[in-house]
């Protein structure tokens, strides 16, 4: 859809100071509280699914573009997340602030304090650079006029690792009385309401730079336990036919930029039980990139042997930095599950981390060697780091 002519940007910043006093009041506590023309499961399903598909560390830096009344940004901040949101309208900005001080997250609060901060600018005019963990759109990029050059901006923001997440409606079809919704939005309060055909949106994606681009159905309903075939059909006709528009794309590192990672491990500890030979370490970043944490294993407690468990596979992030051990046999490399770290990691910083190695894995008179790994791009040893001998006896 395309914009009916009117100043957009002026209709964004004046929307609140249109809309009736209890509307207002609602934006406080949007989605709760009888929330008018929006449905409260949608934005629960919709918020699961970004911390469950992001699966960020306790600590990650995340960027809430178009946040509006800051709903989103309470709810990350909430999950320990350091937040920053950014939206064109100061009204909604105050709301924000407001919204995440009720939770006690302030504004330039220390690095383990949960966090928030809010700016009140045009969306292209953000400076930042490889500075987030995670970009999250949520019903929000529809606002915007020019979809290249904010996603090229939004591309700029995030460290390499970092991830985008988009959460669309997708575009009514011509003379439909969706599409009459939305023109009539745009007359009333001059703001741009034009969401996106599936196809476009992946595509602008995509050109904007973001690489691993994935679009995604959501399907969130209870189903009958005893008629699988109606419980079958209705996913099917969701699959075919889904109302939202659901992307995650990856920023890649740029070319020539391996050469920036280097680390320095030091074991803290082993313990071992009859499965398990946990591994901690120290690792201090000394190279010039960012470590970006990603969900690739849980890391486990460091208490006694009775509360180790298996390290079962997780999502692995391309550009993420994880724990590689690796059992070198006869001169040949086998590479084991990966270890998360619990945080991402400034040059210059250092983290400490757990790894479980499975011990039936370990053949007798094989060695045992553990480095760090950017998934998908490199391992530390390949860019002049030692990986760390560790001892099994």
């Amino acid at each position: 859809m395309e914009s009916i002519g009117q100043d957009h940007n002026a209709g964004h910043r004046s929307y609140v100071a249109e809309l009736p006093p209890e509307t207002v009041g609602w934006l406080y506590t949007k989605p709760f509280s009888d929330p008018p023309s929006y449905e409260l499961a949608r934005c629960l399903h919709g918020f699961a699914h970004i911390v469950e598909s992001l699966s960020l560390t306790a600590g990650a830096r995340v960027l809430d573009v178009g946040c509006g009344p800051g709903w989103m940004s309470e709810w990350l901040v909430r999950c320990g997340y350091r937040v920053t949101g950014v939206d064109i309208s100061e009204d909604m900005i105050a709301i924000a602030r407001e919204r995440v001080r009720r939770v006690g997250a302030f504004e330039n609060s220390g690095p383990d304090e949960i966090s928030a901060e809010f700016h009140a600018m045009p969306v292209r005019d953000m400076d930042f650079e490889e500075e987030f963990d995670a970009a999250i759109l949520y019903d929000a990029m529809h606002h915007f006029d020019d979809e290249a050059a904010t996603l090229a901006v939004i591309h700029r923001a995030l460290a390499p690792g970092g991830r985008i997440y988009i959460h669309e409606g997708i575009r009514p079809k011509p003379g439909s009385e969706g599409e009459r919704e939305l023109v009539a939005e745009m007359e009333r309060y001059g703001t741009l309401e034009a969401p996106f055909d599936p196809e476009y949106l992946l595509q602008v994606v995509t050109d904007a730079g973001f690489t691993d681009v994935t679009r995604l159905v959501e399907v969130d309903r209870l189903l009958p336990a005893d008629r699988e075939r109606v419980g079958a059909l209705r996913v099917r006709r969701q699959l075919a036919e889904p109302t939202t528009n659901t992307l995650i794309g990856s920023r890649s590192l740029p070319p020539g930029r391996q050469a920036g990672f280097g680390a320095e491990l030091e074991l803290i500890e082993t313990r071992r039980n009859d499965d398990f030979l946990l591994v901690r370490i120290r690792a201090y970043n000394s190279g010039s990139q960012r470590w970006t944490a990603g969900a690739s294993a849980p890391v486990l407690p460091p208490g006694g042997a009775d509360e180790w468990s298996p390290a079962r596979p997780s999502q692995i992030v391309k550009g993420a930095v994880t724990l590689g051990p690796v059992v070198v046999v006869d001169g040949s490399r086998v590479e084991l599950q990966r270890g998360a770290l619990p945080v991402s990691v400034e040059s210059g910083e250092s983290v400490e981390a757990s790894v479980a190695v499975a011990l039936p894995e370990i053949p007798v008179g094989a060695e045992l060697l553990l480095d760090l790994v950017c998934e998908g791009v490199t391992w530390f040893e390949q860019t002049g780091s030692s990986p760390l001998r560790i001892p099994l006896d």
